[in-house]
């Protein structure tokens, strides 16, 4: 993605948001805030697409330890922290490659109390080899509070997997059970239901989840959707209900939501902004669909995360979605869409990697902010504030009473005299119709606060004034602090 196609995508969603976040609060509407739920730590590689024929010393962080015993030749990728054998302590289950092979793997350590540390009692051996398209995690699949192994990804041919485990430890032995082995062509989804109070507390059982698996059929290129549901007598996740659904002429106009059931059809569909429209009291949820570059971008509470399409799998009235994390590439989100109507649709997320969770908050009815295009092209039109001041701080030198001279080129300043020496980033924005600048300082002895108003009181001086404020997303307010006067500098002759 263009760099800067980027930032003013970020950049006018934002400020898109501000304007509607006003007009919400003025109908007083609200949304009600969810608990999110936290049951497994993984630590995550920082990684980007890769051959399968590259090593991936590059990828491998310091701040990552393995503490399962790891053999000559086996390169650390991931770790995920959980009990995993039902003993109330942490186990940790680790994904590595192994020299020679370009398959990951996973080696499983149970925690020994007696021992005070952790055993490696197995290899898991995957059929996947592309880290960005690799997750795993521990959940309890079949709602009786046994937490199961479960790994995700694709394979050489393209097809989606998923595989399951329970671990289980006696006195003498180890074992470790495979309880779901699913293969689809497109993407395989686990239908997470709402668990009971019950539940929660330990007192119950609850209903397993079931997961649902999609592929093609390529005689008649119609969706066949295949159920599995856990089968306590078998052990296993086993079949128990198919649907095939009949492929629509491309220009019946029958059914032209049907005749178009393509992924470039619903993200033309998608493209825009909608905001999440059932709940109560709390925070708001926006989504923005870029067709064209078939991303996703949610915000909540002036927070962001950028998606990017993987894969899909239409169907008559919505579609499965598999999309990746702009920042890190192997935390990946399956996003499901039902249309309710042309402006309007139920969305369920099922994330993977921090654990396999669903989306909490975000899943719920959504609707389309059918001014948003004009809205995002009249900001990108708008001449904001801070530009003119920005153009001044980066057309000369400055200096401050105190001595220190200053320079302000492309995001980066220098703030220097015999006592002191800070430099690092800046960036300019509007909030609440004025002006503001941001420090960022590379240094541990910064010279600056992190954020100022930036104003110019007399006309006939050059000078710019610098006061410290605090910002927030929906106030801005000054602090006792020192306040900065920027005057141009003149060198001495």
């Amino acid at each position: 993605m263009n760099p800067m196609h980027k930032k003013l995508v970020i950049a006018l969603f934002i400020a898109a948001i501000a304007a509607i976040a006003i007009i919400f609060l003025r109908q007083q509407y609200y949304q009600a805030p969810e608990e999110k739920i936290t049951a497994s730590r993984i630590v995550i590689p920082q990684v980007e697409n890769q051959d399968a024929d590259e090593p991936d010393e590059s990828f491998i962080s310091d701040e990552k330890q393995s503490l399962v015993p790891l053999n000559v030749g086996e390169t650390l990728i991931s770790i995920v922290d959980m009990d995993f054998d039902g003993d109330g302590q942490d186990d940790q289950v680790n994904a590595i490659r192994i020299d020679g092979n370009p398959f990951i793997s996973l080696i499983v350590g149970l925690f020994s109390p007696q021992k005070g540390e952790y055993e490696r009692v197995a290899t898991i051996s995957t059929p996947i080899r592309t880290l960005s398209t690799f997750s795993y995690g521990g959940m309890d699949l079949t709602g009786d509070h046994r937490n199961a192994l479960v790994y995700q990804g694709v394979v050489d041919t393209g097809k989606s997997v998923l595989q399951a485990f329970f671990i289980t430890r006696s006195e003498a032995t180890v074992s470790v059970v495979q309880i779901a082995n699913l293969e689809g062509d497109n993407n395989i989804f686990i239908d997470q239901v709402e668990r009971s109070d019950s539940y929660i507390m330990a007192a119950a059982n609850d209903p397993s989840y079931t997961i649902w698996t999609y592929s093609t059929n390529s005689e008649t290129n119609a969706d066949i959707e295949s159920r599995y549901d856990w089968n306590e007598e078998a052990g296993q996740y086993i079949l128990t209900g198919q649907n095939e659904m009949a492929a629509s002429a491309p220009n019946s106009g029958r059914n032209q939501r049907q005749s178009g059931n393509t992924t470039d059809y619903y993200f033309a569909s998608l493209n825009g902004l909608w905001y999440k429209i059932d709940g109560s009291k709390g925070k708001m949820h926006y989504i923005y669909v870029d067709s064209e570059l078939k991303q996703f971008l949610f915000l909540e509470d002036g927070q962001y995360e950028l998606y990017e399409f993987v894969r899909s799998t239409p169907r008559n009235n919505g579609i499965y979605i598999t999309a990746k994390n702009d920042e890190i590439t192997n935390f990946q989100r399956q996003i499901d869409i039902t249309f309710n109507g042309a402006d309007q649709f139920k969305l369920k997320i099922v994330d993977y990697l921090f654990i396999v969770s669903d989306g909490g908050a975000w899943n719920g009815e959504y609707k389309k902010m059918t001014d948003a295009t004009a809205y995002l092209k009249a900001k990108e039109d708008e001449t904001y504030k801070y530009t003119s001041f920005l153009e001044k701080l980066e057309g000369t030198q400055w200096t401050t009473a105190d001595g220190i001279i200053m320079t302000f080129k492309d995001g980066k300043y220098t703030a220097e005299n015999d006592a002191h020496n800070d430099n690092g980033a800046y960036a300019a924005l509007d909030q609440n119709g004025k002006p503001y600048i941001q420090f960022r300082s590379s240094t541990e002895t910064p010279i600056f606060q992190k954020n100022y108003l930036m104003t110019k009181p007399d006309r006939t001086k050059e000078d710019i004034v610098l006061e410290p404020y605090i910002l927030t997303p929906d106030q801005s307010y000054p602090m006792e602090s020192h306040v900065i006067i920027l005057s141009p500098y003149q060198s001495e002759q």
